[in-house]
């Protein structure tokens, strides 16, 4: 899942995910959220976010537990939250979410 806080909702589930999280002043938090997995040995990371026009285009690196690795039996929700300036928000109207080789997973209206 991906959440641009430039709305009150946005910031609120972002809040609403992930308890104590503000925005510095000044700035709109990011969010990228790998979902529920059923062991530990999940990981997500924002490598890059860009701007083209009215898009933001977030990279993110999306890590599983390779085959066979021993991993904690919990339940997991990995998520990396960033915040960028508000001004680089400014007008963006849509985020895509792109992994590592380039293929897109999400693409949200930030309106």
């Amino acid at each position: 899942m991906l959440i641009v806080g430039t709305t009150d909702a946005a910031r609120a589930k972002i809040v609403n995910l992930v308890p104590n999280t503000t925005a510095p002043s000044g700035r709109v938090l990011v969010a990228v959220f790998q979902g529920q997995q059923n062991t530990g040995g999940y990981s997500v990371q924002i490598t890059a976010i860009e701007r083209s026009g009215d898009q933001l285009v977030v990279r993110a690196m999306f890590g599983v537990p390779g085959p066979g690795a021993m991993v904690t039996q919990v339940l997991t929700s990995p998520a990396h939250i960033v915040s960028i300036a508000a001004g680089d928000a400014t007008g963006v109207r849509e985020a895509i979410l792109v992994d590592s080789t380039g293929v897109e997973h999400m693409r949200i209206n930030t309106t």
